[in-house]
This record gives C-alpha cells, sequence and structure tokens, in this order.
C-alpha cells in the first residue's frame, strides 16, 4: 500500500481506493525508517554471550503498512507510526523485561510492489540503495547466528495500474495477481535462504478496506457484499504462498471481522455490520485512506503478536 505521490504532504490517491478489489476480483476468476543494522558497526558483537543477555533484533519488512503510514486530518501524513513500532514497542519491553537488548529496523517502503521489493525502484524515499530485498538478504546474513523476528507484508501494489479510472482492466488484474504469487514466492524464497536458525519470518493478510463504502447506499452495499469473498480469495493465496516457505500468516483479516456481516452494531447513529465497524473504526476510509489508524496498527500489531510464543522474545 501506498500514498499518491512521495511528497510527505500528500494524501492516497482515490486510484487507491480500488486497489484490493482489482486483485481479489482476479484472484476470484483464477480459481494489503531505520538504516539497516548490516550497515552498522556492532554487526554480531552478541554471539559469545549467553542467552539470556544476547540482543534480540525486529526486522520489518514491506511497503506502507510496514512502514506505519498514515495520512492526518489536515491532509498531510506521517510515517513511522504503525503496526511494526507498536511491534516493536511490545517485544522491547519483554525484552528489556529480561535483562536483554533490543534492536529495531524498519526497511518498509510506501509504494513497493513485489517487482520493486526485489529489484529496486520504490517511489518513497527510502534508507536503503539498491532494493529492499538485497538490504534485507544482507541484514539476515549479518545477523545468522542471532535471535530474529521478520514481518513482511507486500503484494497490494502490484495491481493498482489495473484499476485507472476506477475501471477493471482484467488481463491486467490476471497477471498482476500472478505476479504477486511469483514475487512473494521468490522474496520469501531469498529471505529464507539468507535467514539463520534462530530467525523467524512470519507474514499478514489483508483487511478489506472496501467494506467502508456500505454506508453510501444501496450500491455501496452491493460493492462491499462483493468484495468479501474476494478478500478470503487473495487471502488464500497469500497464505498458500506463506506456508510454502513454512512462513505462519497473520490472521489480519480475521482482526478485523473481514467475513462477518453479523451481528449488526451501532455506528454514528445508524446499525452496520460489524465487519463494516470494524474497518470504519480501524482505518482512515472515512477520509479515503486506505491505511489503517492507530488503533487498527495496533490490531495488526496484535495479529502479529498471536503467530510469536507467548513469551517471545526470551
Amino acid at each position: 500500500m501506498h500514498p499518491s505521490r512521495p511528497s510527505r504532504s500528500s494524501r492516497p490517491a482515490p486510484l487507491r481506493r480500488t486497489l484490493l478489489s482489482a486483485a481479489l476480483t482476479a484472484v476470484a476468476l483464477l480459481g494489503a525508517a531505520t538504516v539497516p543494522a548490516a550497515a552498522d558497526g556492532n554487526q554480531g558483537q552478541d554471539r559469545g554471550r549467553s542467552g539470556a543477555h544476547r540482543t534480540a533484533y525486529y526486522l520489518a519488512l514491506g511497503d506502507s503498512l510496514a512502514a506505519g503510514y498514515q495520512s492526518t486530518p489536515g491532509g498531510g501524513h506521517v510515517v513511522g507510526r504503525g503496526y511494526a513500532q507498536d511491534l516493536a514497542g511490545t517485544l522491547g519491553a519483554r525484552a528489556a523485561a529480561e535483562g536483554r537488548p533490543f534492536e529495531f529496523t524498519d526497511l518498509g517502503c510506501p509504494g513497493e510492489t513485489t517487482g520493486t521489493m526485489a529489484d529496486g525502484g520504490c517511489p518513497y524515499p527510502h534508507s536503503f540503495s539498491g532494493s529492499q530485498l538485497a538490504a534485507a538478504v544482507a541484514w539476515l546474513r549479518a545477523h545468522r547466528n542471532d535471535e530474529t523476528l521478520v514481518t513482511i507484508d507486500i503484494g497490494a501494489n502490484d495491481v493498482q495500474r489495473c484499476a485507472a479510472g476506477g475501471s477493471l482492466d482484467l488481463p491486467c488484474a490476471l497477471k498482476g495477481i500472478d505476479q504477486v504469487r511469483t514475487g512473494l514466492d521468490r522474496i520469501l524464497g531469498e529471505l529464507r535462504a539468507a535467514a539463520g536458525p534462530r530467525t523467524r519470518i512470519v507474514g499478514m493478510d489483508l483487511y478489506d478496506p472496501f467494506l467502508a463504502v456500505w454506508t453510501t447506499g444501496a450500491q455501496g452495499r452491493a460493492t462491499a457484499t462483493a468484495s468479501v469473498p474476494l478478500a478470503g480469495a487473495l487471502n488464500a493465496v497469500i497464505g498458500a504462498v506463506d506456508a510454502r516457505h513454512g512462513v505462519p500468516t497473520a490472521n489480519v483479516a480475521g482482526a478485523f471481522s473481514t467475513y462477518s456481516f453479523f451481528p449488526s452494531v451501532p455506528l454514528g447513529g445508524q446499525q452496520v455490520p460489524l465487519n463494516v465497524a470494524r474497518v470504519l473504526q480501524w482505518t482512515n476510509m472515512a477520509r479515503g485512506d486506505i491505511h489503517a489508524n492507530d488503533a487498527g496498527y495496533r490490531v495488526i500489531a496484535d495479529a502479529f503478536l498471536a503467530e510469536l510464543p507467548r513469551q517471545y522474545p526470551r
């Protein structure tokens, strides 16, 4: 997921609102920063220490969600205020309670696709040279003997070009979904090859921001209803690729009640389905921004935590 322009005062383009819908339709027809630690001078400094005192590391990878992008009410945006920061806060506190150092590196880049992640060209200012994948691989090789968590969300932006003008270019969407499947497979394969035996990699599936159009009238309700089974199809593809590489998938869709039209709950003076309420409460879709807000990012962080051992890191 990404903003419409690299400018720090820009907002996501309306085109983004159809991004997931385009990807999901295609799937249904087929069958969402800091300098890399590898560059610092402290690599491997804990390898002679006992487990209780070794540094625990967290590397966040992906697009705008990983980067912690969200719009602000005045029309601008911020980065670095998302699930990765929330997750780092929780893991850092756990490490501190055990007397362990903790280091967090975020390479997430708004606008990243599977292609730009692998080959370079992220359109947003970023901390690494070359590609995000190359930076991540170098980081992981430098930390092969360390206890490391890697989180990743990537792929939604691969199909954005297929929704120009608000209409779906089906051949383009089919090609985009195939790029997600093969691109994510390549990315996870290279990350796995570079990772050490104490590295955990966790992916995530997607919430459905287009549920928000439920409140716009009869056509909106029809669009929202149709988007949910398609969201399930896309998330199944993400989960299948993750599973192929032994990567658990954080159940973000489930945490957002994406598939639950019942029960109806009160919101803004009306009754709406639970999944609609969750999207309107936990994203900035009320102002046309598909990114999570602070509450939504906390929900995503908790979905990742659910895939980790209860006391991780320890």
